[in-house]
């Protein structure tokens, strides 16, 4: 079982009661830009949340719609999220595509990887006026939510990660044309063992 998706889901139903929908929504709404979880990842975590007795599942009956299943967080699972809480968390994957296109640039058209920096800067200036927004958005609705101020801590990592983006974007742009004149000068010869 994947935990960290199952832990997700406890943190995130220690909120409110919630259904799938409403958790994919939440996902995509607060946590999106530090946490995602797959609809096939949520629905099937879910089921078997109940089966371990993690969450409680209730059905809503509505006129003239679809049942909803709402999941609710049992004793065990508020114990469970405690626990995780409490432990160390996994290092992040070093997974970074782009940067791994860089690595092999000179292999690349340089016009491609000029394009590809460029887009990195235009999403995180993206991502930078939509963290204005939601900080505004939390502060005005929920000012006195005693979870707050570490809502507002991972906003303002997304927010620093995001200026350091665009500050190693600015450093980069002009390190690729120097680099692209480099490549126009004779071929260095590769010796064995050595590091590009």
């Amino acid at each position: 079982m994947k935990r960290s998706v199952a832990h997700s889901l406890l943190g995130i139903l220690s909120l409110r009661a919630m259904s799938g929908y409403d958790i994919r929504k939440f996902v995509k709404e607060n946590i999106g830009y530090f946490w995602k979880e797959s609809y096939g990842q949520i629905y099937p975590m879910l089921k078997r949340m109940a089966a371990e007795d993690l969450v409680d599942v209730r059905v809503e009956r509505k006129s003239g719609k679809p049942d909803r299943q709402v999941y609710s967080l049992t004793r065990t699972g508020h114990s469970e999220l405690e626990r995780w809480l409490g432990r160390p968390p996994v290092p992040p994957s070093p997974r970074n595509e782009l940067l791994l296109k860089l690595f092999f640039g000179r292999l690349a058209k340089s016009q491609d990887m000029v394009r590809h920096v460029k887009e990195f800067r235009r999403h995180h200036e993206g991502l930078l006026q939509q963290y204005s927004r939601v900080e505004k958005w939390l502060n005005r609705e929920h000012a006195n939510h005693p979870g707050l101020p570490y809502w507002l801590m991972t906003l303002d990592y997304g927010k620093r990660y995001s200026r350091m983006a665009l500050a190693w974007s600015e450093t980069t742009l002009p390190a690729l044309e120097r680099a692209d004149k480099r490549r126009e000068g004779p071929t260095p010869k590769q010796e064995g063992g050595k590091r590009p």
